[in-house]
């Protein structure tokens, strides 16, 4: 535990290093034809900046295009679209040459900014004019017999001089709406430990309320951090806290389902071997995902430490509600499975049944909050391409954190501690065939 606890310190401080202003976007003899460098939600009257230092070709007399192509975003195209999703894939011809970009530069729904060998600085700025609002995306293409090496800085700015994207902008009311509700849940989960005298508090319990208060400063700090990039105003500084806080709530809220999960103090005083094996491999990779989103969210679009975290991810994230579900379950079998002759012990364990309903709402929780809030995403209008799907997380999030909280509530009738509440021959009693069906099935 203590070498976690140090390991977890540890990224702590690099995610505190690699926050900084939005880095620019660092290509060292980089073979790609495509290359995503820019996506962002313009409204009219945003500006989009360009800037590019030190370019340099291994192959000065190769024949080809160097070019960044700026697509509008009130143009539709589905061509366009599959190459910006995946600008790795090898093209047959320069993607110059595909005819869907000759009509887009044609209806005017895309720009050209053809590239000069002997060039190694180019500069350019566009006005987002009305009738032009939506997602710009901006790529940069290599279509020549060469390595390319350069430093693009690219600078997005909304009416207001606001550095959100157009479907970011209400974020801050998102967070701090959030941020309440968080407030109001755990004052009440504190008035349930300190003053309710009629209920017996486990050390689970304390561990919950320090998630809900690591949950309200995280959010708190969300909303400031969006607040002020809205008004114009950058600061590393939010983005630190940010960071660190949202480790520190990855960690214990993926720890504490899966403290729940296993039983831990409601059904049983101790933790199996099998239930520290899960803590083990399911704790190293929640500090894995806090590092890809850090990263994926620091590095420029386009560099491949973007690439490689963006899609490491969705994959770990995975795994982790994998093993998260998985230990649901086998409490479960672990509980419906138990029967002795007196049938004593049966009622004991009939008690613990609800944990199919603890498995269908985390897993009803992961659908919505993995796959729905995707797929709103991915089929609203940009102006709610973001704040809406974030709304839909925290709604289904502060859900399930009252669903979980109410349900192992330190209350004297909550079926899932009665065990713990018996008379003291009985509570033995039962806690000892209990241990011993759970030590039988891991």
């Amino acid at each position: 535990m203590g070498r976690l606890f140090i390991s977890f310190l540890c990224v702590l401080i690099f995610l505190a290093t690699i926050v900084r202003a939005r880095a620019p976007l660092v290509l060292t003899n980089d073979d790609r034809q495509l290359v995503g460098v820019a996506s962002f939600g313009f409204l009219p009257g945003g500006t989009l900046s360009l800037q590019m230092e030190n370019l340099e070709l291994t192959n000065q007399t190769s024949s080809g295009k160097l070019a960044f192509y700026v697509h509008k975003g009130h143009g539709a195209s589905d061509a366009f679209e599959t190459a910006w999703s995946a600008p790795a894939a090898p093209l047959k011809d320069c993607f110059l040459d595909n005819g869907f970009i000759q009509d887009e530069l044609d209806d005017d729904l895309g720009l050209l900014f053809p590239l000069k060998e002997a060039d190694t600085a180019w500069h350019t700025d566009i006005t987002i004019r009305p009738g032009e609002q939506g997602v710009w995306q901006v790529v940069f293409v290599n279509c020549k017999q060469s390595l390319v090496s350069f430093t693009l800085t690219v600078t997005e700015v909304n009416p207001g001089n606001s550095h959100l994207s157009a479907g970011d902008a209400p974020l801050p009311v998102v967070y701090g709406l959030s941020s309440l509700a968080y407030i109001g849940m755990a004052a009440y989960w504190a008035y349930l430990l300190v003053y309710r005298k009629d209920t017996r508090v486990f050390r689970a319990h304390w561990l919950m309320l320090l998630l809900v208060v690591i949950i309200v400063v995280n959010k708190a700090l969300q909303s400031a951090k969006f607040h002020y990039m809205n008004i114009g105003v950058l600061s590393e500084g939010w983005s630190i806290s940010v960071y660190v806080f949202t480790s520190i709530r990855g960690l214990l809220s993926i720890l504490i389902i899966v403290l729940l999960a296993s039983g831990w103090m409601f059904i049983k005083p101790f933790l199996s071997a099998k239930d520290k094996t899960v803590i083990s491999i399911v704790v190293p990779l929640q500090i894995l995902a806090n590092v890809a989103v850090a990263i994926r969210n620091e590095a420029a679009i386009g560099s491949s430490d973007w690439s490689f975290w963006s899609m490491l991810f969705p994959f770990v994230d995975l795994i982790a509600c994998a093993i998260i579900l998985w230990t649901i379950l086998q409490t479960r079998k672990n509980l419906s499975t138990g029967t002795s002759a007196d049938g004593k012990e049966t009622d004991v364990l009939n008690k613990y049944k609800m944990w199919s309903a603890f498995y269908v709402v985390t897993l009803l929780y992961m659908y919505v909050t993995r796959i729905i809030v995707q797929l709103l995403q991915a089929l609203l209008p940009f102006q709610f391409v973001t704040w809406a799907g974030e709304s839909v997380y925290e709604a289904a999030t502060i859900l399930f954190y009252a669903y979980v909280g109410w349900k192992f509530r330190p209350y004297a009738n909550n079926p899932y501690m009665q065990v713990a509440t018996d008379d003291d021959d009985d509570t033995s009693s039962d806690t000892f065939r209990l241990q011993s069906i759970v030590t039988r099935h891991d």
